[in-house]
C-alpha cells in the first residue's frame, strides 16, 4: 500500500513538473498577445471619431432621399454618416438593401451578425484576461514542490532559483490578465455605444 502511494505521489510531481515548460511558454505568448492587444488597441481609439450630430443629419437625409426614390444617393449619403470604422463597416452593407421590401429583415439580421462579431472580439480579450491569472498560479505554485525540497536539504540555491521562477510567471500572468482586462472594458463600452448608433441607423432609414 506504501509502495503505491509512493508511485501516485511520484507520478503527481512528475507530472505537475512537466508543466512548468509549457506554462512558461504560454505566458510568454499572452505577454506578446497583450502587448499586441495594446497597439490595436491603439489604432483603433485613433481611428474612432464619433460624430452623433453628423449620424443623425445623414440619417435624414437618406430618409427623405429613399423617399423621393433616389436609393443610389441616399446610399453614398448614408455611407457617409459613418464616424468609426466598424458603424461604416455596418452602414456599408446596410446600403446593399436600401429601398429594398426586405429592409427590415435584413438589416435585423446584419444587426444580430454584428452583435456576433462583436462578441467574438471580445471573446478572445476574455481568454487572455481569465486564463493569464490562471497560468501566473500554476507557474507559482509548480516550482514550490522543488524549492520545499531544496529548503528540507539545505541547498539554498535550489530553493531561490525556483522562487524566482514562481515569483516571475505570478507577474507575467497578472500583467497579461490586467492589461486585456482594462481593453476589454473600454472596447466593451466602445461597442455598446456602436451597436446603439447601428440600431439607429436601421430604424431611422427604414
Amino acid at each position: 500500500m506504501m509502495d503505491f502511494s509512493a508511485l501516485i505521489m511520484e507520478t503527481m510531481f512528475t507530472v505537475s513538473g512537466a508543466l512548468l515548460y509549457p506554462v512558461v511558454i504560454l505566458l510568454l505568448i499572452f505577454v506578446v498577445w497583450a502587448l499586441a492587444a495594446i497597439g490595436q488597441f491603439i489604432s483603433e481609439y485613433s481611428g474612432r471619431t464619433r460624430d452623433p450630430r453628423r449620424l443623425r443629419n445623414g440619417c435624414l437625409q437618406t430618409r427623405a432621399l429613399i423617399e423621393a426614390r433616389s436609393c443610389s444617393e441616399a446610399a453614398e449619403t448614408l455611407a457617409a454618416a459613418g464616424s468609426n470604422p466598424l458603424l461604416e463597416s455596418f452602414i456599408g452593407d446596410l446600403t446593399a438593401f436600401l429601398g429594398d421590401d426586405r429592409f427590415l429583415i435584413e438589416s435585423e439580421k446584419l444587426l444580430q451578425d454584428y452583435e456576433l462579431r462583436i462578441a467574438a472580439e471580445l471573446e478572445r480579450l476574455k481568454i487572455l484576461v481569465r486564463t493569464a491569472p490562471m497560468l501566473g498560479l500554476m507557474g507559482t505554485l509548480i516550482p514550490l514542490g522543488p524549492a520545499l525540497m531544496g529548503l528540507s536539504a539545505g541547498n539554498v540555491e535550489t530553493l531561490a532559483s525556483n522562487l524566482v521562477v514562481a515569483f516571475s510567471t505570478t507577474v507575467l500572468g497578472l500583467f497579461a490578465g490586467g492589461i486585456a482586462y482594462a481593453i476589454m472594458l473600454t472596447k466593451r463600452r466602445w461597442y455598446l455605444q456602436d451597436l446603439s448608433d447601428m440600431e439607429y441607423v436601421a430604424r431611422m432609414v427604414a
